[in-house]
């Protein structure tokens, strides 16, 4: 990414995505943790901050509580990190003494269900991540927390396990390629490989919109998204311009189509009223006939 920009974007794209509406993130959990809760499950978003009687700071990225019981952590990386386990660990016991319970002699700390996503990998990257915990008296326990390599799958892969809403990230798809490039004619070839990519996330976006993985309101928050990760990364390159002008248009095709939304919202109430037709057209900038149509699904 340009040296200009903060290293923690993908940390603000990732938790606006993940305050999308209810439905999108109960199936984002399904897809991603392979559960089956339903689409009207209860949401809740507990603290991701802890203070330790230390007096120190342990965050996570996010914790989501489904039904008022089953606890999800996920941390998101964009590249490896060899302390993962620990953090995870880390941040799985200090919320779980938070849930504590005890019993007799027997204290029972309960650890959120935890996934790492990836967003970009190497060969290094493992498919579960380990901390070993070693007793004095011999014995161990592995704590593993298995990781979703994310550009490791197709973008009809992505849509096939419930994880549409994370697509924004696949602008990353290019990035080292685009980085590594020696000449503007390799970049140029890259920019048209971009506008295909590009293209093939719009359609999927709408496709899972359609599908019920996503409101229409969500949709317009992804596309949003999609085209501010673009703009970090690529903007800078001369060759990515007609990429650049793709994205805005369709930017503005949703941002016109949200515009219309909220002008029908508001004529609609003024519909009922009862203000005049021509009033409310003048007003809401819609035609008069849009108004009367309003008027009679009233």
């Amino acid at each position: 990414m340009p040296e200009h920009e903060p290293a923690h974007i993908y940390d603000l794209i990732f938790k606006r995505l993940m305050r999308l509406s209810q439905g999108a993130i109960v199936q984002f959990i399904n897809g991603l943790f392979n559960t089956d809760y339903p689409v009207d499950s209860r949401l809740d978003y507990p603290s991701t901050e802890t203070i330790t009687d230390n007096l120190t700071h342990v965050v996570s990225d996010m914790l989501i509580l489904i039904g008022g019981e089953h606890l999800y952590h996920i941390e998101a990386q964009i590249n490896n990190d060899e302390n993962m386990a620990l953090r995870v660990f880390n941040y799985g016991y200090f919320e779980g003494l938070k849930r504590k319970t005890v019993e007799d002699a027997l204290i029972t700390i309960p650890f959120p269900d935890a996934r790492i996503i990836y967003w970009e990998t190497t060969h290094k990257t493992p498919d579960t991540v380990t901390l070993r915990l070693q007793f004095p008296d011999g014995n161990h326990y592995d704590y593993g927390v298995d990781t979703f390599k994310f550009l490791d799958h197709s973008i009809h892969e992505l849509e096939e396990k419930k994880l549409s809403i994370l697509l924004p990230f696949y602008m990353l798809k290019l990035r080292k390629r685009v980085t590594a490039a020696q000449s503007s004619q390799q970049r140029q070839e890259l920019s048209e490989l971009m506008k295909n990519i590009l293209e093939e996330l719009i359609r999927t976006v709408d496709h899972s919109t359609q599908n019920g993985l996503m409101t229409k309101e969500d949709m317009r928050t992804v596309v949003n998204l999609l085209g501010r990760l673009y703009a970090d990364l690529y903007k800078s390159y001369e060759e990515f311009k007609g990429a650049s002008t793709m994205v805005q248009e369709v930017l503005l095709t949703y941002s016109e189509e949200a515009e219309l939304k909220r002008s029908e919202e508001i004529a609609g109430s003024l519909v009922q009223l009862g203000m005049d037709i021509e009033k409310i057209a003048e007003i809401t900038k819609l035609d008069i006939e849009t108004v009367k149509n309003l008027a009679r699904q009233d």
